[in-house]
Parts: structure tokens; C-alpha cells; sequence
């Protein structure tokens, strides 16, 4: 490098939406949704209830492929990656460890109680009887 010419170190955003949208069958939730959320920033969705936030945030942790009959079109990017690349769907589970959610109210997935309880067990590699950590979990909870 001489003195004129300098390096300049581009920030890409962590997480990136081109052109999202999600539908629930034919209902279109959430249309063309261009985002880009920098690392090391806050960023907060503001809106009226029904809005399509909450939609839009399942997106970046694929939570909305629980969902029969959803599908998300567009392209979503994490540190670069398409977090909807075949290459993820058998590794969704990392994804989620990566980009987790914290609901205001419990906000079950669809999905049996049994596979609610089991779910954040499952996902952090938990390799004892679930059948008896669902249960333990249950009588606690009582």
C-alpha cells in the first residue's frame, strides 16, 4: 500500500432482508421487507398489533417453517449466509441457538406440550431420557 491509496474495512450488516415476504397460504402477512440489522446496534421493531413484527422476526430464525402452510420468500442473509440455503435445513437448530427470540407472553410453537418442553432441551444437545425431562419439567411446573 503506498500513500495513496488507504484501506477501508467494510461493516456488513449481521442480518440482512431483501424483499421478504411471508404468506399464510394465500394471506400475504408481510410484503417486500428490505432490512438491514448492523452487529453491535439495537434495533426494535415499532408497530400496532397485527402489524407483521413478530412475523417478520420468525423469519430470521426460520420459527415460521413450524408453521403448516407458511412460506417466506425474499432472501435473508446472517453474517452473510442465505439462512433459507438447503445447506441450514438440517442444521436449523444452530441457527436458533444463534438468533433467538424472547417473547413478551409465552408463545408456544405449534407443536404438542410434550415437543414445547423438549424443544430448547433438543437444541442444546441434551442426550438424556427426554421422556423424563418432559415429565420432571411438568410436576415442577404444577
Amino acid at each position: 500500500m503506498d500513500s495513496t491509496t488507504s484501506s477501508v474495512e467494510v461493516e456488513y450488516p449481521v442480518l440482512r432482508a431483501e424483499k421478504v415476504s411471508v404468506y399464510y397460504g394465500s394471506f400475504l402477512a408481510v410484503k417486500d421487507v428490505y432490512l438491514d440489522i448492523p452487529k453491535n446496534q439495537v434495533t426494535a421493531f415499532i408497530g400496532p398489533s397485527g402489524c407483521g413484527k413478530s412475523t417478520l422476526l420468525r423469519c430470521f430464525n426460520r420459527l415460521n417453517d413450524l408453521i403448516p402452510g407458511a412460506r417466506v420468500t425474499g432472501r435473508i442473509t446472517f453474517h452473510g449466509e442465505n439462512l433459507y440455503d438447503q445447506k441450514f435445513d438440517n442444521s436449523i437448530e444452530e441457527v436458533r441457538r444463534r438468533i433467538g427470540m424472547v417473547f413478551q407472553k409465552p408463545n408456544p410453537f405449534p407443536k404438542s406440550i410434550y415437543e414445547n418442553i423438549a424443544f430448547g432441551a433438543r437444541i442444546n444437545g441434551y442426550q438424556g431420557d427426554m421422556d423424563e425431562l418432559v415429565e420432571r419439567s411438568l410436576q415442577q411446573a404444577a
